[in-house]
């Protein structure tokens, strides 16, 4: 797995088209141990970003969180004229998300169906068809860990564009769901604040999050 010393903000200033990935010790874990996962996400045109405190330290570079990014993108980045396509799920208030942010005008919307890990080749044909319609700029996806990354790597082949898999980002900048407090994101901590206020639906999570502390001796930096 290789990560990035740039900034979200110099790849979009000096590439074209590119998957932008925000990734953590769980997404270390899971590159570990899903191989359509690991092959689509080393695959050309992906940048890799680490997402969390502790593994940025790790790693010795900055921590670029993918709801940080998301929220500057839509407060600094956006103008009139872009087209934006989401991917996510059918509860998301995208209204809300233009309410917000005023000059996200010109967007698209798909909710896919359920899947655990891949979709079905006719899915992903359908959404082909829908990115190629609507020609967009962006590409967000907003399904989460690996199933966001492989659909993206999916997609590329077939309609270029910046891709950014997100996550549950858009459903924080909407009130879906409550993003962590800064104090914990700041410490390293966010692990520990999901184990206590949601320990049925978190341990596994954190489990595996610690168990990917040992596949860092194979994490490479680039420049």
């Amino acid at each position: 797995m290789k990560f990035t010393k740039k900034t979200p903000q110099e790849i979009l200033k000096t590439n074209k088209t590119a998957i932008l990935n925000f990734q953590n010790l769980y997404s270390v874990y899971l590159f570990n141990k899903i191989p359509i996962f690991q092959k689509a996400i080393m695959s050309p045109n992906n940048i890799i970003f680490p997402d969390g405190r502790i593994l940025s330290f790790f790693l010795n570079t900055r921590q670029v969180r993918g709801p940080s990014f998301t929220r500057d993108f839509f407060e600094n980045k956006i103008n009139e004229k872009q087209k934006h396509f989401f991917i996510g799920d059918k509860n998301i208030k995208w209204n809300k998300l233009q309410e917000k942010y005023p000059k996200l005008k010109n967007i698209k919307t798909y909710v896919p169906p359920y899947a655990k890990t891949t979709f079905k080749d006719q899915e992903i044909e359908k959404i082909v068809m829908q990115l190629k319609k609507s020609k967009p700029d962006y590409v967000w996806v907003c399904i989460g860990n690996p199933k966001q990354e492989i659909l993206a790597n999916q997609l590329f082949k077939e309609y270029l564009a910046f891709y950014f898999n997100v996550g549950a980002a858009i459903d924080f900048l909407v009130g879906r769901k409550k993003e962590i407090p800064l104090i914990f994101r700041r410490m390293g901590l966010e692990w520990f604040y999901r184990l206590v206020t949601d320990f049925k639906y978190s341990w596994r999570k954190v489990w595996r999050s610690l168990l990917g502390l040992w596949y860092l001796r194979n994490i490479e930096v680039e420049k």
